[in-house]
């Protein structure tokens, strides 16, 4: 069995998230991969050093076989901003990478980590209902209801302009619409209490189905999803 390890430094949120879709991914692959985690305070540390980065990704890549890094993406402008700033996440990632094409891999989450739950938007129903049966799935009224915010790319749900649409913002107006459905007398300052917010981000990736058709929906999880099974031994000469 290979072992990947996520590293996703901008928010252990994030790296939760990722670990429960990575495990969604692997069971719908049928790849035989064991997934580990790092840390955002592990990669600030590293990272805070000279080298620092190289040497933590060396250390772990003695135990482990690959070493993937995942940031969100929200917007070609914010994008080349940080481009811009030598000690980003980006140019600190690419230089080790660079160093290690082998055995390292820099991946974007378009757009935002949000845009890889909005691809079951049904899913994202089930959790706010806490309908842990998922029996809303056979609801045609729910079905419905889902459709009409489910994006056939949820790469598109782009910035407009530096502050302006993205994929978080229309997965809280999405929740908020979820909530307003389940309970129809809630007022607005009660609403804004159950609305979705970046801290829950694992805990909704629970009830997200990954199957091919949802995986269509946004390119870079598909191209996450793509690395996991090219590193599994299933389909490499080691087993």
């Amino acid at each position: 069995m290979r072992k990947i390890r996520i590293w996703t430094p901008e928010s252990d949120t994030d790296s939760r998230t990722v670990e429960c879709l990575a495990h969604k991914i692997i069971n719908f692959c049928g790849a035989d991969i064991a997934i580990l985690t790092s840390s955002k305070s592990a990669y600030n540390q590293a990272a805070s050093k000279p080298d620092g980065l190289e040497k933590a990704v060396n250390i772990y890549l003695k135990q482990d076989d690959f070493v993937v890094f995942l940031l969100d993406f929200d917007g070609i402008q914010s994008h080349a901003e940080r481009i811009k700033q030598p000690n980003s996440h980006i140019n600190k990632i690419t230089e080790v990478t660079n160093k290690l094409p082998d055995k390292t891999k820099l991946l974007y989450m378009c757009q935002e980590l949000e845009a890889w739950l909005l691809i079951d938007c049904l899913g994202i129903c089930c959790y706010f209902k806490q309908d842990k049966n998922e029996i809303i799935r056979q609801d045609n009224e729910w079905i419905k209801f889902a459709n009409k915010y489910q994006k056939g790319e949820t790469d598109s749900i782009v910035e407009v302009e530096q502050g302006g649409k993205n994929a978080k913002e229309y997965l809280v107006k999405f929740s908020r619409k979820i909530i307003e459905k389940i309970n129809p007398k809630l007022k607005p300052k009660d609403i804004d209490k159950k609305e979705y917010v970046e801290n829950i981000a694992n805990l909704v990736a629970e009830f997200i189905h990954i199957n091919q058709a949802t995986l269509k929906r946004n390119n870079s999880l598909n191209e996450f999803a793509t690395l996991l099974s090219t590193i599994s031994p299933i389909n490499n000469e080691e087993t």
